[in-house]
Order: structure tokens, then C-alpha cells, then sequence
């Protein structure tokens, strides 16, 4: 047994006071005459004996009634197994999940109020020497520190439901680090109350903490999410057919048959579906519209699904473009390839100028710039080049068997991009196509069986370094490319290892993969922004294409909402950070402080989809998954935590017995007093 405060022990000297009063008895006796005592003797003695006997019950009583007083000021308690100083302060890091799934009901209260609630009850537990960090999903950065008791309760109460999800190893990895750096380091608890959503995985117990696990648990619920959304086309085109791809998940048992779906786009209904999922899968389907008029369009697929609901609807947003710009720049003749894959789209505007007739000022109307067999690159032509990369247009470029690679090598290493070698004069055959590479993702389901692969009788040597950034789509048996893409500030250099001749390859022969390739050159640029974000998933999300002055400023609204984020420059290309302000999903618009409303971008934001599945761990399933001897499960939430916490932190404690043991004695002498004769 010890004792929390043992100073309040020196207080058992008090038990002299009742001996004392007992041993000098100082009350006055009287006498009483009588005729005779011969007859009064024996009666006497007898009387003698019970009054010493009840003295001594009376001062016993006394001495024990001090003695446990004293003792309950000092608290004593039976010591935990693993409590080795319980005299210094502790650490305690409290994990309150306060994701969407936290907003369902238990007993007609929801779920986060029960956490806040228990989660007080375990500040209470401790004393005020303790230190206390708390963590929500949010991780803000008042939560990255240690705080008081008083505040920590404080900041318990300003708890709120945030649309942001973390997996649960990344919150221990947090609590772990902040407690790190706590005063004391022999004491340190980690409490998780959450509701132990499957999806948030698990976490890898340290044996150098203790692990406290509160399930507030709910029951499994049916659930129809809208998945993901995105165009079949990368770039939608006015007055052309848009297919508007979309997945639905069914997160139950039970197969959901015919759940509408109703497809907006600037709050006019454009299309509808109805769609059937099977259990616990998904479905994939297609709507169909047509804008006709430029500008920002905004969009929301949305179904009907209850209970959950949060995630029956995504915002998505898109520019439509009217003509896709091409240029073609030509040492020699025009190549009859391009000019039959561009020329005869209209989608596409082909334009083809001569290599001493380009007008640098010009270049940046297109979003492909081809140079088709140049025999050199010229210092001019790689500088405005470049200037066309850093805005987010591609380039590709077609080599001559007769041309000077070292040229294209300069302006190639600038961006660690894939660099020219030797001439190779053998024949060599493409033996992969890479279909995972985005420029080929929706062309092949998978590779034909019998595809006839492309040929060069001539080539180039394709070189990389470990620095390279290649990209490889075609590649010879060999393994180096015969076609690649790299990175180059904000677009794509394509780099071809052949010419596109039929005397030299027949890839240009081969309709089924050449066009496409070409297509999703012009297309592929990084200037078109994603149709969507996720709320907490992206910190910096990039504004490709967007133009901001020097020491301009970014201005974000929404409904009920403006503010100035967080920029960050990297070249020409701007990223935004909103996770500071956006807690809602739907549509914001970004428009440079101080410049007209046409140069606008409208980003569509949404909840993380990871909440979607309403599948939970329960005490038995975390008790088979967390088996070490640190880890705790405190299965009966609904049960005080103040006391159990205690009692895992300090002991058992005994100061109650001991004011009941004082209430007994007192009651043991007022008895003797009044009853004993």
C-alpha cells in the first residue's frame, strides 16, 4: 500500500488527544454520603468493571476514527502492477475521432458528444500535475502541444464533426511524437476514442507506451456512395457530346436496385440514370450531355440514400474548350501523318510553319508544339520553348536520322528529360506497350494477343540516367523507348526515337495506336485542371494555367464565404492550400485579388469517400487484433472512466474505505455512550 500525499500521515499524532483526555480526567467528583455502604459493595465493583470497559471501547473508538480520518486526507492505494513512481506527473495524449461517421446516434446522443464526454472523464482521473495533448482529425495546431488540465478541457469542448480522415497509425505516430516531448518521460498513456471504422486500418503498439482503446460503437449501416466522377474524354469540347463517367459503391449486403441518378451542370438537370449495384460492389456507367457555351460549368452528381447522406452528392467542375491548337514546325516537307490525324478532326486546329518562318510571340496560342525532323535546335526556338513548357504546353519532338542531337540534348538535360545517343542502323521491334501510362490508359483494355508491334529500321538510342525522369509508353526488346514522355515544368516533352516516315517505322501505318498517341499529346497537357479535390486529402492543390502578378494575392469565395488562402509559387506554376478555411464540400471560385473576373478558376470540393463504409471494429474484434499487453480495451464505455482511470494510474485507491471506517468508529461511540449502561 502507499499513499498520494504521505505528509498528511504525521497527522496520526493526533490520536494522543483522545488518550490524553482519557488518562487525565480532570472532571470533578461528587460525594455522596450514605448511612451505610456495607450494601453498596458489591454493586460497586461490578460498576467499576463495565465503566473501565467502556472507557476503553469509547477511546479505542476515538483513537480508530482519527486514525482513518488521517489516512483518508493521505489517500492510500493499492499500487498498479506496472506503476513503478507514483509520485511524479504523467503524460496523457487523448485521440478523439471526430470524422463524419461520429455524427450517428447511441442512446438518442451522438457519438462525438459521448467521446467529449468520456474524454473528460479520463482528464478528471489525473491530477493537475499531469500533462495533456489533445488530437482530432483535424490536427491543428493548438493540438501540437501539452497543455494544462483546465485548458485541456476547454479545448475538449470546442470539438466539432470535420469532413478530414486519418488512418489510425498516422494519429498514434502523432500522439507518440507530441508526448515525446513531455517533462516527464516514465509515464505516458495513449487513449483512442473512436468508433474503429474498419477503413482506418490499424495501428503497431509501441511496448514503450500504454495503449487505452474506447470503442463508441454503432451499428454497421447500409450505405450507397457516389465513388469518383470523371470525364471519358480528358478534354470536354463545346458543342460536342460529353460522357460523364461516374462510380457508385454499394457498401452492404443487400444488392440496391435502380438508385437514381440525377446529373447537373449549373443547376440545370441535363441527365438521369438508374442504376444497379450489386452487394458490396460497384457499378460503372456513362451520362451524356452537350454545353454549348463557354465559360466555368459547374457540376453535381447526386443520388438518393438514407441514413448516410454526405456522401450522395460530388461537385465537380470543367472549362469546355472550343478548338484544341496545334503546331506543326517542319525543317522540310509537312509530314502526311499529322497532317492526316489533325487536319481531319475538328476538333483540332492544324497549323504548319517552316522552321525559319516561326514567330516565337505566336507559340503560345498552341497547346502541342511538333517539331517534325529539325535538323538542329536553335537557341531561340529552345528558349521560347521552354517559356511554352513553363505555361503548360507540350512539346514533341521528332527526330532526323540526319540531325545534330547535341543540340536537342541541351535543351533536353535542362529538364532531366530523356537524351539522344547513337544512331541505331539495325531494325529493332516494340515488344511492350505500356497501357497503365496515362496516354494510353483509355485506349487498351489490355495489349490484342496478335497486335502487330510497331518496327523502326532505323532509330535513335534513347539514354537515361538514374536522374532521367523518363516516362516509357513504347519500348524495343532492348528495353530503351522507342516512344517516352518527361516532365518539363508544367507540361510534357514527347520524344520520338524515330522519324515518323514509313521508310524508317509503320508505326505511322498503324491507325488503331497512332492516332491516339498524337491525340492525347494535344490533349494531355497540364494546364487542364483536375474535375474535383478532396476535402483534407490534397494540402497544395495546383492552379495550372492560372496567371498571377508578381505580388498578387489569390481571392477564394463560396457561399457565405471569402477569404485569402495560402500560395505557394514553384516557377510559374501557383498551388493553393484551403485546408485552413474549407470545411464544406461544394464549389469555390479563385479569382486573383485586383484582376477581372474572366481570368477565375471554379474548384469543386468534396468529403474524403473514405468514410463511406460503415463497417466498424467492435471490442471482440480489437481484443484479437491488439493482443499485447499494453494495449487495453475498455469495452464498457458507458461505465464512469474517472475512477477506472485512476485506478490504472495510480492503483486502487482505499481513502473511501477509509472515511466509511471513520463514520463507523463515530457511529461505534456515540452507541457505547448512549446505549452501553
Amino acid at each position: 500500500m502507499q499513499f498520494v500525499y504521505p505528509a498528511f500521515l504525521f497527522g496520526l499524532a493526533a490520536m494522543a488527544i483522545p488518550l490524553v483526555i482519557h488518562l487525565f480526567n480532570f472532571r470533578r467528583f461528587k460525594t455522596i454520603y450514605f448511612t451505610n455502604v456495607r450494601f453498596l459493595r458489591q454493586v460497586q465493583e461490578e460498576t467499576a468493571t463495565k465503566n473501565k470497559l467502556k472507557h476503553l471501547l469509547v477511546l479505542i473508538s476515538r483513537m480508530l476514527a482519527v486514525a482513518f480520518l488521517v489516512l483518508a486526507f493521505a489517500q492510500p492505494f493499492i499500487p498498479a502492477s506496472d506503476v513503478q513512481d507514483t509520485h511524479t506527473s504523467g503524460a496523457v495524449s487523448i485521440y478523439m475521432d471526430n470524422s463524419f461517421s461520429m455524427e450517428a446516434e447511441l442512446n438518442d446522443e451522438r457519438l462525438l458528444d459521448i467521446a467529449k464526454r468520456k474524454a473528460e472523464e479520463i482528464v478528471e482521473g489525473y491530477t493537475v500535475d499531469d500533462e495533456f495533448q489533445l488530437l482530432t482529425n483535424d490536427m491543428e495546431a493548438k493540438h501540437q502541444r501539452l497543455v494544462s488540465k483546465d485548458e485541456m478541457i476547454r479545448l475538449i469542448a470546442e470539438v466539432q464533426i470535420s469532413p478530414v480522415v486519418r488512418p489510425i497509425q498516422d494519429i498514434v505516430e502523432r500522439q507518440q511524437d507530441v508526448l515525446n516531448r513531455a517533462r516527464n518521460q516514465a509515464k505516458k498513456n495513449i487513449y483512442l476514442l473512436s468508433d474503429f471504422q474498419k477503413n482506418a486500418g490499424t495501428f503497431v503498439p509501441d511496448t514503450a507506451w500504454q495503449y487505452q482503446l474506447v470503442p463508441l460503437q454503432q451499428q454497421s449501416q447500409r450505405n450507397v456512395s457516389v465513388d469518383s466522377v470523371w470525364f471519358a474524354n480528358p478534354v470536354p469540347l463545346l458543342n460536342q457530346p460529353i460522357q460523364v463517367c461516374f462510380r457508385l459503391r454499394n457498401y452492404s449486403d443487400d444488392d440496391m436496385e435502380n438508385v437514381p441518378v440525377n446529373l447537373k451542370l449549373n443547376e440545370q438537370t441535363k441527365a438521369l440514370a438508374d442504376v444497379s449495384i450489386p452487394a458490396m460492389g460497384m457499378a460503372v456507367d456513362t451520362l451524356t450531355c452537350t454545353v454549348s457555351e463557354p465559360g466555368w460549368y459547374i457540376g453535381e452528381l447526386t443520388i438518393k440514400d438514407y441514413p448516410v447522406t454526405f456522401d450522395d452528392v460530388l461537385y465537380f467542375s470543367f472549362l469546355p474548350v472550343d478548338i484544341i491548337p496545334v503546331m506543326v514546325i517542319n525543317s522540310a516537307e509537312e509530314n502526311p501523318f499529322i497532317k492526316s490525324v489533325f487536319g481531319n478532326n475538328q476538333s483540332f486546329q492544324l497549323v504548319q510553319n517552316a522552321s525559319n518562318q516561326i514567330a516565337f510571340s505566336e507559340l503560345n496560342k498552341y497547346d502541342l508544339i511538333i517539331l517534325n525532323e529539325l535538323p538542329s535546335l536553335s537557341g531561340g526556338l529552345a528558349d521560347a520553348l521552354r517559356e511554352q513548357l513553363s505555361r503548360g504546353a507540350n512539346v514533341c519532338i521528332i527526330p532526323s536520322m540526319q540531325m545534330e542531337p547535341g543540340s536537342y540534348n541541351n535543351f533536353l538535360q535542362q529538364f532531366n528529360a530523356t537524351q539522344f545517343g547513337n544512331s541505331v542502323q539495325k531494325q529493332r521491334a516494340v515488344t511492350t506497350i505500356n497501357i497503365a501510362h496515362p496516354v494510353l490508359a483509355d485506349v487498351f483494355e489490355k495489349v490484342p494477343v496478335n497486335m502487330a508491334m510497331p518496327k523502326a529500321a532505323k532509330s535513335w538510342e534513347l539514354r537515361t540516367s538514374t536522374t532521367t525522369m523518363e516516362e516509357a509508353i513504347l519500348q524495343f526488346a532492348d528495353k530503351q523507348s522507342m516512344l517516352s514522355r518527361s516532365p518539363a515544368l508544367q507540361g510534357y516533352v514527347f520524344i520520338s526515337a524515330v522519324p515518323f516516315d514509313r521508310d524508317m517505322t509503320d508505326l505511322p501505318t498503324q491507325a488503331g495506336l497512332f492516332a491516339p498517341l498524337m491525340y492525347k499529346m494535344a490533349i494531355s497537357n497540364a494546364r487542364k485542371l483536375s474535375p474535383y479535390a478532396t476535402i483534407g486529402e490534397e494540402g497544395w492543390i495546383d492552379l495550372p494555367g492560372l496567371q498571377l502578378p508578381g505580388d498578387g494575392v489569390l481571392k477564394v469565395t463560396s457561399t457565405g464565404n471569402e477569404f485569402i488562402p495560402e500560395i505557394q509559387r514553384i516557377g510559374n506554376r501557383v498551388r493553393v492550400n484551403l485546408s485552413e478555411h474549407v470545411q464544406t464540400s461544394g464549389m469555390y471560385t479563385i479569382v486573383p485579388d485586383g484582376t477581372p473576373a474572366t481570368s477565375k478558376q471554379i474548384l469543386a470540393l468534396n468529403y474524403n469517400r473514405k468514410e463511406s463504409d460503415m463497417q466498424f471494429a467492435d471490442a471482440k474484434e480489437l481484443s484479437e487484433q491488439y493482443r499485447q499487453p499494453d494495449v487495453s480495451i475498455i469495452s464498457n464505455p458507458d461505465k464512469n472512466l474517472t475512477t477506472l482511470v485512476a485506478q490504472m494510474s495510480k492503483g486502487t485507491p482505499l481513502w473511501k474505505f477509509c472515511v466509511i471506517f471513520v463514520l463507523v468508529f463515530l457511529a461505534a461511540e456515540i452507541i457505547l455512550i448512549r446505549l452501553m449502561p
